[in-house]
């Protein structure tokens, strides 16, 4: 039994069409419409950021402009201010607003409806990609903290009517203690939503680039295996049909002075092998026009008698038994077993003496199909590999074209869980074997 990797098949039913959703014309032009406008200002990032500290302006100044007159307001757009620079300059806009906390801490009595601005300031450090802007982002919350506790003991009144704070020291550092957490907590926070933020966009921005590596590599590998499988195509088109050439052509020679029947007929085989691999090549080379399917020849084990038929017009003697009952299988199991079995039989036409003999076995059995072809030579060859001709001396760091045969039919064999062995004959006639077993897999996918 074979050695392959078990699989499974799923069957999926068809889902049934989905019903369209109907939208209403005008939802959908309004949509468009909004769709516009946002993809304006998100191209024009300064120009949507100095709108945006316009309109906080607006809305907060005329608040506390109604509370704390002129003070208020000018305190406001110092505070705006900082909202044009937090996507450009977070650090700049950062010591704006807190030029416009100092300033309301000597100036004004209380909160103003402005102060959450300094909040979106942190905010924006925590989205900075300076990391020294970080954690001025986050040091500027301690200490604004700080402040602001101070400013609640200093200014807070402490005694009559609208007293706020405690008159002895233990109640006043109590105060000062929460006020201080409050407000450093507060900022904190916000600084931590920014810095979550821009972990998140950079973890998005990663993974998009993982998907777009990921995709380039299968697209790489794709096109090497593509490569591979062209190569080997070409190898045993073309191997073999100069193998056959070349043998008939030397019989044509030899039978030139003493046999002219013998001459036409090895001539006319080598046209009319060349004219087929000819075609073949055509037709390879216009699947390769069709990038959206799949590799596939046409040809498989059904024209191996065409096959026997042009070994033998080669002179090698072959002889072909079958056992078992034969099975289904995939476009690209049927083409890897023709290919194992024309490789091998082309190695047995260049490296065979005279009077060499082929027998192609195929045993089809109950889970893979064993088959493989076994050489006999009437004259030894010293243990000379299938692979390697000994009649072409190979110059150093150069392949023949045979042990690049051999290379294609483990590589074939190995994609689809297959296993190829060669070697001299276990008998110790001389000759050579290639024996190979194939697991099954039927046109449905199931094995």
């Amino acid at each position: 039994m074979c050695l392959r990797a078990s699989s499974s098949a799923r069957r999926i039913s068809p889902a049934s069409p989905a019903r369209p959703t109907r939208t209403h014309p005008q939802w959908s032009r309004n949509g468009i419409r909004v769709a516009r406008v946002w993809t304006w200002f998100e191209t024009r990032p300064r120009l949507t950021d100095a709108a945006i500290a316009v309109a906080a302006f607006v809305l907060f100044g005329t608040a506390d402009f109604v509370r704390d007159g002129a003070a208020g307001m000018l305190i406001d757009i110092v505070l705006a201010l900082s909202l044009a620079f937090w996507r450009r300059l977070p650090g700049l806009g950062l010591a704006i607003a807190w030029l416009g906390a100092l300033v309301q801490v000597a100036t004004v009595d209380g909160l103003l409806a402005g102060d959450i601005l300094i909040l979106a300031a942190v905010f924006a450090t925590g989205l900075a990609e300076s990391r020294a802007v970080r954690w001025a982002g986050l040091a500027s919350s301690l200490v604004g903290g700080g402040i602001a506790g101070a400013r609640l003991i200093l200014f807070a009144p402490s005694n009559g009517d609208g007293a706020l704070l405690p008159t002895d020291s233990f109640g006043r550092g109590v105060y000062f203690v929460l006020a201080s957490g409050i407000t450093a907590a507060a900022l904190a926070l916000f600084w931590a939503l920014g810095l979550l933020v821009r972990n998140r966009r950079a973890a998005s921005i990663q993974r998009a680039e993982h998907d777009r590596d990921t995709i380039l590599a299968e697209a790489r590998l794709t096109e090497e295996r593509e490569r591979a499988l062209f190569s080997r195509e070409m190898h045993d088109l073309i191997g073999h049909a100069l193998a056959v050439v070349i043998a008939q052509s030397d019989g044509a020679r030899y039978a030139k002075t003493t046999n002219p029947e013998a001459e036409t007929t090895a001539l006319a085989t080598i046209n009319r092998t060349a004219r087929s691999a000819l075609e073949d090549v055509h037709e390879l080379l216009s699947v390769l026009r069709e990038p959206s399917d799949p590799m596939t020849t046409g040809i498989s084990t059904g024209d191996l008698d065409l096959l026997v038929g042009t070994v033998r017009e080669a002179g090698l003697d072959v002889v072909v038994s079958e056992t078992g009952i034969r099975m289904p299988l995939t476009a690209a199991h049927d083409l890897t077993m023709f290919r194992v079995l024309q490789e091998s039989l082309t190695n047995a036409i260049k490296h065979g003496g005279r009077g060499s003999s082929a027998a192609v076995r195929l045993d089809w059995g109950s889970e893979e199909v064993r088959f493989g072809v076994t050489t006999t030579e009437p004259h030894p060859t010293g243990g000379r590999d299938p692979g390697v001709s000994a009649a072409t001396p190979r110059r150093p760091g150069t392949a023949t074209l045979s042990g690049q045969g051999l290379i294609g039919m483990r590589e074939r064999m190995r994609l689809l869980d297959g296993t190829v062995e060669t070697g001299p004959r276990t008998d110790g006639t001389p000759g050579f074997r290639v024996d190979a077993c194939l697991p099954y897999r039927t046109p449905d996918g199931e094995r």
